[in-house]
Formats: C-alpha cells, structure tokens, sequence
C-alpha cells in the first residue's frame, strides 16, 4: 500500500521539484570549507559520520513553513512536539520543542549557528514538558536562515549536555546585501487562519569589511476548539462493552463510544438526593406527559428536565445533556509573536575579524478553552458536590418546592427544621475555567572574535566567544479563594428581604450557584482571584575554539579542533502570593530558584587514511575522526563524553559510514532543585481488585499486597476497591540535588551511494541504535507502587514513599493523602514522589533516502529540448523513510514495568515522505505526501482489553506553487519586477481526518492534521 501510493502520488505529481533534504551529503553550500554539525573541524564537503539530513531555506519557503519548527516536525524521524497543538501545560502555553526519536523533547540539542541558545522551559513540574533547556523555536526567525541541519544519534563530545538523540543547528545567513519584504496570509474553513510579515535587509560597507543585516517579522496564528472539527467534537472515547462476559470470552472489555457526555456533572448544575454519583439518585420532577423524570438546573434557577443520554460507565454516557468536554478543550492556541535579528561581521584585517549577533524576541500566547471549577462526585475535598438546603434563598419557590416533593426523599435539615438537604453537582464555566495565558521575551547576545593563519605552511583557525542570554515571561490564570467560595455559597435573606452572606465579612458578596450564569459579577469579584507566575532563565557562556592542520599526510591534511567552554545557568520561578499559598482548587505552587555551571574542555580530531592520491583498490578513500569532552557540573560533578567513527570509499560512488559515542545529559534545574511541593496523584494500584492477579508476575504481587493488608489489619483476601485510581490525594513532590548525568549510548551505520552511471541519484540508509541508562524521571505513585508491590518480598523504600488506611481508620486500605488520618496517626505528608537516576530506554531503527535530479535538457537534448526554449526543467524527487524497530522504557530501571512504545500512535513503526518537484522558470511546483503507518494505542492491549486495537495508516498531501514573476513578466513582455516570487500552497489536498479513533491518544495532536484544508497565499519581493 505504501509503495502504490508513493509512485501514484509521483505520477500525479508529474514530476515536481527542488531538492528538500541534502540527504546525499553532498555539499551546495557553495564554499570551500564548511563546518558540519555534529563537528568543529573544517572540512571540503557536507560529510558526517552520523546521520545528517538539512532543509534549506529555499524549501521552508515553498512550502509555506513560517516557523523553523514546522519544518522539523516535517522530517518523519522527529516524533511528537511540545507545541501549541493540544492540551498544554499550565506554564507551557504556547512552546514548540523538537522531539528527536521520540526520546523526549529535552534530550534534542538546539543550536545557533553551533552555539547554544537560551532555553524557554521554565523551572516549573506543571510545563507540560520534561524538566530540562529546551529551545523555544518560536523565538527562532526565519529571515535570515540558511540552512537547518539535523544530526542524529550523539552529539555531546563536542556540543555538551542534551545531545542524546541527536543535534539541530540552525544557521544564518552571514552576507547578506539587499532588502527583502516577505507577506503571507493562510485560512482554513472553521475559522482558522494565520499570518505573517517579513523585511529582511543587508548592506556591505568599506569594500565590503562590514556587513551589516537584520530582520524583522511578525506572525500570528489562530485558535480552535474541539468542537470547530468534526473528529475531535465527536468527543469519542473507549469505555465498557456491554456485550463483555468475562476476560476470556474473546470479547473487547472496552469498545468506541461516540458523543461522549460526562452525565453526573452539568454546567447548570445537577441536584442529588444524597452524596453519591449513582444516576439513580437524581432529584426527579413531574413529567407533563406523566411519571417523573430526572431534573437538572435551568436558567433562573428552574428545575427542568434532564437527559442523561445512554449511561455506559462512571463519567461516560453516550449523548444526553451532561457536560461535554469538547466545549471546554482547546486543539490549537493562537500565539503572536515578534522576532527581530541583527548581525554585524567586521575584518579587522584579512585574518581577523569580529562578529555580533543579536536575537530578540516577544510572544503572547493563551490557550483559550480549559476546564471549569468543578463540584462534582467525580471528584473529593475541595471539589466534592456541594451540600445545599432547600432554605437557601437563591432557589425559586417552585423549585423548592419540587425539592421538597417527598418523591425525592431528600434527608432533613437539622439546622433549618421544614427544609430538606440535597447535593448539587456543578460544572461552573459561569466562575472560572482556569484559561492560561502567557507572555515572554527573550534577548541572546553573541560577541565573538575569529581569525586564522598560517604556520609552518599549515593552516589554522581559532575562535573566541561571549554569549549571553535571557527568556523570561509570566502566566496568567483565573481562579477562586476557596475560603471565599465556601463564605459566599453560605446565603441567608436579612431583615429586608435580601440575600446576602450568612458571614458578611470583608464584604462578602452571595454567589448563587443555581443555572447557568447564575453568579452575579459581585460575587464573582468577591470569590476571584488572579493567579500570576513569573519566570527568568538565564545562560551565559565563555568559549574559545583552536584548530587547524597538523600534518600534511598523503590522503590530505590531519586536522584536528580543541577548546574550552565555560557556561552558567540560572532559572527562577516566581508564583504569586495567592498561587503559592494555594488558595484556590490546584495545589499550591513552590517557588524556584536555582543554577549550575560547568566548565568543559574538548577536543577531536581527523585523520585521513587513503585518498587522493593514496588509494588501493577498495581504499578510494578512507577515513577516521573521535572526539572526546571532559566536563565538570558543579551539581552533577564530573562527566565525560566522547565518540569515534569513520567514512570509508571502497569506490568513488559510495560511502560507508559508522560511529559510536557516548553522551549525557545533565540534570535540570527542576531537577535539582524543586523544593518540596504539593501535588495531586491518580495512579493505578496493583491491590486494587481487578489489578491484583495481573501484573509481570502476578503470584509476588498478590503475595505483597496480602502482606500489606494483613500489616493494616485487614484479611489477607480483602477485596479493596482502590479510590486512588479515580479520585486524587494530596501529596509532595521535590528535586534531588544528588542526581547525576543520564548517559546515552549511540551506535550507527549506515551508507550513501551516488552511482556515476545515474546522474543525480543518491541514496542513503543508517541504522541507529540508542541506549540511554540512569535516566533521570519523576518517580510517580504509579511508579512507587509498582515497585513495592511487584518486586519479589516487596521494596522497603519504595512502599515507605506512603501509606494506606488501617483497618481502624475510616479508608482501611486506601491510599492516603496529606493529613488524612491513618488510623492511629496522621500522614502528614502524603505520597511522596521525586527526582531519581533509575529508567532507561532502548532505541532502534533507521532512516533512509533516495534523491533524483532528472535535468531534462540532458535527457532531451538537441532540437527537442529546444522545444522548451533550451530549459525543458528540472525534476526532483526526494524519498525519506523513518523506520522504529525497538523503542521500550523502563521507568524504574527494573524492567517489570516495560512499555513498549513503537508501533503505537505518535510513534509508528514506519512513517514517509515524498517529495516530488518540477521547476522551470517562472513555475516551481512541489506536491508532498506524509504518510504515517497504522499504529496500535497500546502494545498491552488484546482483543480482552478493548477493540479496536490500532488506527488505519494515514495519508497527508501538500501542494505549493511558486512563481518568478520577474520571470513571468519578462517572458510576456510586461516589464521586469526586480526579485519577486508569488506563492500559493494548499496542505491537506483532500482534506484528510486523523484515523478514526486516534483522537483518544495524546499524542494524536502531535502527530496527525487537525486544522483539515488550508491555503496559503504571499509574495516575497527583493529589491
């Protein structure tokens, strides 16, 4: 299927092009020596012992890419992004970070032309992404990029920490004489659109010793919800099978439910007749046409009918009138960003020179829907139901008295003798619905000094730097005082007949909670509160660099590079006073501060074997590189890191290529140093009832948690019911300064061919093979119960991380949180999750490409190419596949907890591109399809757990269309537009949906199309 329609998708093409990625190695860069990723050594050609793979300007400008990021979550073997696509962290709100194989976006190292740049992840456990110096690509511009190059699989003996799965180096243009103004504007049926705005401009002065550029551009994208697309407000979700008979019937537990509502929660509010979550006890009314049905609150208060659609399970029905959570979801958040550059590169003399470069940039972003402020049985503490008295004077009097109908047995209220209690179930958007917005900027300086020279008739180069740079910004989002709230719900009438406050203090406003837009502004004002965080992340670096020729041998020069960098890092967290006293529904947020730094020393070198004139048969050439990095954290200590490998020419059209290295990352600053913080935990228990016999050995499980409840003073076969798995507890968190570097270990393989008989035809493959040990991961509950429970006689540290509920205590073995009390004492504390070195994953796969360039003035020739005065065009066509063949984590290091990640959505065992380009003045036109493999949710999962298992592989089709309408307008005799190039793209041709059933995984948002059919129209000018 895949290979029909990649050729299909050529023919249709008819032959498109313009070469998308240098997959070949071979060197357009048009200068005579060039410094590759992934190395410092000074080189003829674009030639790596790794993986490399480049996109070029020209190729984010056709297709219509206006952030460097969308051009990298472009190539298959970048997995799933942080990006403003989806639900996003409380202070993540629109980031884009890269995610190289799927290792985890802060194991990717991002570049400016070969230096870092300051991270835009604040210190905080609530980002949304792992802790760690993630580049923001949103403050990267555009205007003046080169080239993008990608290396995979190392990285850190000569760039530092985070270049596990590999490296992105962005680079900039360094000349640039001219001014260029770029306008774009792009829409989508729904209300989707975006735009963007570009000058670009360069001048050379003093014959050409300064050069002097900068750029400017603005941007600005749209928002959705789940409800503006069709597949997302299908609300689908897997839930009972009602058809399911046991766990081996060969029958789904679980199947697709479409439309899903959640039925014990309205935004209205739904009346109980007790404290529970069971249907059966809705407040009921007189039904017009007779009996009685289930009510909710209407507007003004009025009891009105309630449909709970088809119940399926606790949280799901199938239609009806609860809550729909497509309304309260955000799929894309509009960001707004301003990014400007400036470069200045002046020659002392004509071996010395002295470079600057500045970067700034702004940002807003929001994320536009979120949830409400909850009372619902779904939930406990703060958030349970909400008891009300049919004496509340917000309540109409027919709904009192419908209340108090003795149909609904409501209990009496002891403290108002006539009146009833009931509970009230309420999902208020009306009070708050904790919508986050953010803010940033950022400011990166670089100083530099460069030079080279000659000596004993070699050359050589050497370089000093200072680079410095700030990201900070602030979140905002709105929520209540919970003592507050609990003052205003609490209503009684005063002598005059008004409702207020039966507690007037500090000017107590009352909150009626019945119907939708019940609350009134001035008890919203009264309960509201503004939560405010800050954040700064500083970076600053010293480096100096050496290098050169050290002998002239017969295949060519010895070279090597050697240097030393120096960098500090500092990030705080600031949260308001009313979100770090936790005043509201979410827990408390901890300040943060901390920095490391680290002092790094590097060298590497590379010797030429064979070549040139020194070959052999076999030995056209052959040769060897290594590198090897000392380093000293003062938080980790030290480290090292280094790699070794070769490229060998058995014969002048291919290269045979292999590397081995190992790498690291150093801990981040949330990771060392969060202080302990309260959290709120699920996790699934192994002695729930239906866990129990299951697990990687289920006879030393059930053998743990027997013990366990025979230690709380429970029968051995008690049959718990864990509340952990639905309802949260209150527990800690906290950083451990005692973590030490993960360490990755690489291998790879692989090849390029560029046979001489097909002119224009290159082909690649390598295989790469990724171990990363000691992996630094928050140890969740999940985690720690797994652990005590799944380790043979138990794990004493990991069960000492809670407790559970004696059988004297009023939860006798459930899972504790904070202050509750466990039977004959308190739990203070609650669980206690953390920081640790224990995971690992285990990577394998590959990547591979073929290119062709078919000029057909050489395959034409003659009169008959003449036809087409004497340019019948070129064709391109650019193939590159990403296959995983092992991806598998261990959180805890011990294995019993493997999750196998490939193959499942986000992360597919094989995903393509092809693309398939024609040009010929004044048209280029270039035609790109994705494809994505089908992919399994879950590799656990059988035919017992749930149907279906996996989503149908997915195709996606671009079309962009450039003009050269200087070109057009000379070939028709129109006079000449100097430089001006009009651009029409349209991606999802045929307005593909993500696969049916994939929108109920995470990482779907990343991963397929969900804004459907868009067009894109600009017109770039350079003068």
């Amino acid at each position: 299927m895949l290979r029909t329609a990649l050729l299909s998708s050529a023919a249709a093409a008819a032959a498109l092009s313009m070469p998308t990625f240098a997959a070949a190695q071979t060197s357009e860069v048009g200068v005579d020596e060039v410094v590759v990723t992934g190395s410092r050594i000074r080189r003829p050609e674009l030639t790596s012992v790794q993986p490399l793979q480049v996109i070029t300007t020209e190729r984010m400008e056709e297709r219509g890419f206006t952030n460097v990021a969308d051009a990298l979550n472009d190539i298959p073997s970048v997995g799933v992004p942080i990006s403003p696509v989806g639900d996003q962290g409380s202070f993540g709100v629109g980031r884009n970070f890269i995610n190289i194989f799927n290792l985890g976006t802060n194991r990717t190292l991002t570049l400016v032309n070969g230096r870092r740049f300051v991270g835009g992840n604040p210190a905080s456990i609530f980002t949304g992404a792992a802790a760690g110096g993630q580049v923001d690509l949103n403050v990267i511009p555009t205007g003046l990029v080169d080239r993008i190059e990608t290396v995979q699989a190392g990285g850190s003996a000569v760039y530092g920490s985070d270049a596990i799965a590999g490296v992105i180096n962005i680079i900039t243009k360094q000349d640039y004489d001219g001014v260029e103004v770029d306008g774009r504007y792009g829409w989508s049926d729904g209300g989707y659109d975006d735009w963007r705005a570009r000058i670009t401009a360069g001048k050379n002065f003093l014959d050409g010793r300064l050069s002097l550029s900068g750029s400017y551009e603005y941007n600005e994208t749209g928002q959705l919800g789940f409800v503006d697309r069709q597949r997302t407000a299908e609300q689908l979700t897997f839930a009972l099978n009602p058809a399911n008979t046991s766990g081996s019937d060969n029958i789904p537990g679980q199947v697709i439910w479409l439309n899903r509502r959640i039925p014990e929660v309205t935004t209205g509010g739904l009346p109980f007749q007790a404290n529970t979550s069971s249907l059966g006890r809705l407040v009921t009314i007189a039904s017009p046409s007779g009996g009685r049905v289930t009510a909710q609150f209407g507007p003004g208060g009025v009891l009105v009918p309630y449909d709970a659609g088809t119940f399926v399970q606790p949280s799901v029905a199938s239609g009806g009138e609860g809550m729909n959570l497509a309304e309260l979801s955000s799929l894309i958040s509009p960001v707004k960003r301003h990014v400007a550059t400036a470069f200045a590169k002046f020659d002392v003399t004509d071996n010395i020179r002295v470079n600057g470069e500045f970067f700034y940039s702004q940002f807003d972003a929001v994320e536009p829907y979120n949830q409400p402020i909850y009372n619902a049985p779904l939930f406990g503490g703060n958030s349970s139901m909400l008891r009300m008295s049919t004496a509340n004077p917000f309540l109409p009097a027919a709904t009192r008295a419908a209340l108090l109908d003795p149909a609904n047995g409501l209990a009496a209220d002891a403290a108002n003798p006539g009146e009833r209690i009931f509970y009230l179930s309420r999902a208020s958007v009306d009070i708050g619905n904790n919508k986050t917005s953010a803010d940033g900027e950022t400011f990166r300086g670089v100083l530099s000094v460069e030079g080279d020279f000659d000596f004993l008739d070699r050359n050589f180069f050497w370089n000093l730097a200072y680079i410095h740079g700030q990201s900070d910004g602030s979140f905002q989002s709105p929520n209540i005082i919970q003592t507050r709230f609990l003052q205003a719900i609490d209503v009684v009438r005063d002598a005059s007949g008004a409702v207020v406050c039966r507690d007037p203090s500090n000017g107590c406003a009352p909150l009626n909670m019945f119907g939708d837009g019940a609350p009134s502004q001035a008890a919203l004002d009264f309960i509201g509160v503004q939560f405010e965080s800050e954040y700064k992340i500083l970076q600053t670096v010293y480096e100096a660099n050496f290098g050169g020729d050290i002998l002239d041998l017969p295949a060519g020069p010895w070279s090597f590079a050697a240097g030393f960098e120096a960098r500090y890092e500092k990030s705080d967290f600031n949260p308001n006073a009313p979100q770090e006293a936790g005043v509201g529904r979410s827990a408390a947020i901890t300040a943060l501060t901390g920095k490391f730094d680290t002092k790094e020393f590097y060298g590497e070198t590379l010797l030429p074997i064979f070549g040139g004139d020194f070959t052999f048969p076999l030995l056209h050439r052959l040769e060897i590189e290594g590198a090897y990095r000392d380093v000293d954290h003062s938080q980790a200590g030290s480290g090292k890191a280094w790699s070794y490998g070769g490229r060998w020419y058995p014969i002048p059209d291919l290269m045979i290529r292999a590397q081995k290295s190992r790498s690291f990352r150093a801990p981040a600053i949330t990771e060392l140093f969060l202080p302990t913080a309260t959290s709120f935990m699920t996790a699934t228990d192994p002695c729930h009832q239906a866990n129990i016999n299951s697990g990687p050995n289920p006879a030393v499980r059930r053998a743990n948690c027997e013990a366990a409840f025979t230690a709380l003073g429970l029968p051995a076969d008690y049959s718990l019911v864990s509340q952990i798995q639905q309802a949260t507890v209150q527990g800690a968190t906290s950083g451990n300064p005692d973590l030490q570097n993960e360490i990755g270990k690489q291998w790879s393989i692989g090849m390029v061919y560029q046979p001489s008989f097909v002119p224009g035809l290159s082909i690649n493959f390598d295989w790469v093979n990724i171990r990363l040990e000691d992996a630094i991961n928050n140890f969740t509950l999940t985690s720690i119960l797994q652990v005590c429970y799944d380790s043979p006689g138990g794990n004493a540290d990991a069960c000492s991380r809670f407790d559970r509920g004696t059988a004297a205590s009023g939860r006798p073995g459930q899972i504790l949180g904070r202050d509750e009390a466990i039977g004959n004492g308190s739990n203070s504390i609650g669980p206690q999750t953390g920081y640790i070195n224990a995971g690992y994953t285990n990577f394998e796969g590959f990547t591979a490409g073929v290119n062709y360039r078919i000029d057909f003035v050489d395959w034409l020739g003659g009169a008959f190419g003449n036809m087409w005065g004497g340019n019948p065009g070129r064709v391109d066509v650019d193939l590159d596949i990403f296959h995983v063949e092992r991806q598998e984590t261990s959180v805890t290091g011990l294995g019993f907890d493997l999750n196998r990640d490939h193959g499942e959505i986000g992360n597919a065992k094989w995903r393509a591109k092809l693309e398939t380009s024609y040009s010929r003045d004044p048209v280029a036109i270039v035609w790109t399809t994705n494809w994505i493999d089908e992919s399994r949710f879950n590799n656990d999962f059988t035919i017992e757990t749930r149907y279906p298992l996996k989503v149908d592989e997915y195709f996606l089709h671009d079309l962009s269309v450039t003009v050269n309408l200087d070109a057009l307008t000379d070939r028709f005799g129109m006079g000449v537009l100097n430089d001006a190039r009009a651009r029409f793209v349209v991606r999802n041709v045929f307005d593909t949906k993500p696969p049916h059933g994939a929108t109920n995984s995470a990482n779907a948002y990343g991963t397929y199309d969900f804004i459907g059919r868009y067009f894109q129209a600009g017109l770039t000018a350079r003068f």
